[in-house]
């Protein structure tokens, strides 16, 4: 019996990632890494100590790109939307008696501005940041702690995200995972591959769909 439903917020709920994704590739340009856009997008999701990991080994550096991305993103928030269907998912799964948590790497200035366009804040039983965790995502912290602090078993939530690190860390906490396509970074397979029960276009999709309700 599904009670809880876990979702991540960037590339999920908001169209968020590729301005990430380009506050990510200025800030390591910046410090003499020029990367890839492309590949610095499929890093999204991970959270960020293990995706500047990726491409910076000196600490300093990676201290800097750090503060860089945060600078740089706050700047392009403004651009940030909601995706199609996440705040009628939102508002369904609390009007329909489940616990919504959201798990994500997002900074707390960050997610409010996101919480405040998404109408969520009264409609969520509770939040779990990656700084709550020793380990972000992939690893399955978040996952284990939102488990936790819901009082409930694995089998009794369902998860939904748009990357295959979102997948991957709710496949370790136990949590089966329905991915969305939003991200952009990864294709249907891949995130079936990574264990993603069902694949749909985005949230909207998914509340057609009757989710949770199949999935109980």
């Amino acid at each position: 019996m599904v009670k809880v439903v876990v979702l991540d917020v960037d590339g999920t709920l908001m169209d968020t990632n590729y301005q990430h994704t380009e506050a990510w590739a200025r800030a390591l340009a910046d410090v003499g890494r020029p990367v890839p856009r492309a590949e610095v997008h499929r890093g999204i999701g991970k959270g960020s100590e293990i995706l500047i990991s990726d491409f910076v080994d000196d600490e300093d550096a990676a201290e800097r790109v750090d503060e860089l991305h945060a600078d740089i993103y706050m700047d392009l928030q403004q651009y940030a939307q909601v995706l199609p269907g996440a705040k009628e998912l939102i508002a369904s799964l609390s009007g329909n008696g489940f616990q919504v948590w959201l798990v994500t790497s997002a900074k707390p200035e960050e997610l409010e501005k996101h919480l405040e366009k998404l109408e969520a804040e009264e409609k969520l039983a509770g939040i779990v940041n990656s700084s709550d965790v020793e380990q972000a995502k992939p690893a399955p912290d978040v996952f284990e702690l939102a488990l936790e602090r819901a009082g409930i078993q694995a089998n009794e939530a369902i998860a939904v995200g748009d990357s295959v690190w979102d997948v991957e860390a709710a496949k370790v906490a136990g949590v089966r995972t329905v991915a969305v396509l939003t991200g952009g970074a990864f294709g249907a397979e891949e995130l079936k591959e990574a264990g993603a029960i069902e694949v749909y276009e985005d949230c909207a999709a998914l509340v057609d769909s009757g989710f949770p309700d199949w999935a109980r």
